[in-house]
């Protein structure tokens, strides 16, 4: 007799159990889509940080190669660097690609150049998180050698 008493009181518990699952599964669809955005980025500016990087390995510094003459590595321009990175991402039409993209920094040392760029990503529910929007950081390295 206890048992039917207790059951008999067990109304409307499947439907909280539901709504609890329906909540935590948008939950969970919210996280993904978002996370899945954060990676979209991430892959975009790698290549974006790629190219400009090549394209940066490429400004060789002509004055020490008729000074020096030609050895197995060519030094690299740092203002010829800079240059050729700004016109790679004004060429590669890269602001449409990712919103608030900056180029972080140019690093020249002899002969490799490391570019660094950034940009935020566009997640589907960021509004979700309006304290702080995350922030995607690439880098890339080339380095230009004589074979």
């Amino acid at each position: 007799m206890k048992l039917k008493r207790f059951v008999a009181k067990d109304d409307g518990s499947i439907l909280l159990f539901g709504i609890g699952l329906s909540v935590a599964g948008l939950m969970i669809a919210t996280v993904s889509i978002n996370v899945a955005s954060l990676w979209v980025t991430r892959n975009v500016l790698d290549g974006i940080a790629d190219g400009a990087a090549l394209s940066a390995a490429q400004a060789v510094d002509t004055d020490a190669i008729y000074r020096d003459g030609l050895g197995t590595n060519l030094r690299l321009n740092e203002n010829l660097a800079r240059a050729k990175v700004k016109q790679y991402v004004e060429a590669a039409n890269v602001r449409s690609q990712v919103e608030q993209f900056s180029v972080r920094s140019v690093n020249v040392s002899g002969t490799s150049v490391t570019v660094t760029v950034q940009a935020r990503p566009r997640t589907a529910f960021g509004y979700l998180m309006p304290i702080s929007t995350p922030v995607v950081v690439s880098a890339a390295k080339a380095i230009n050698k004589v074979r």
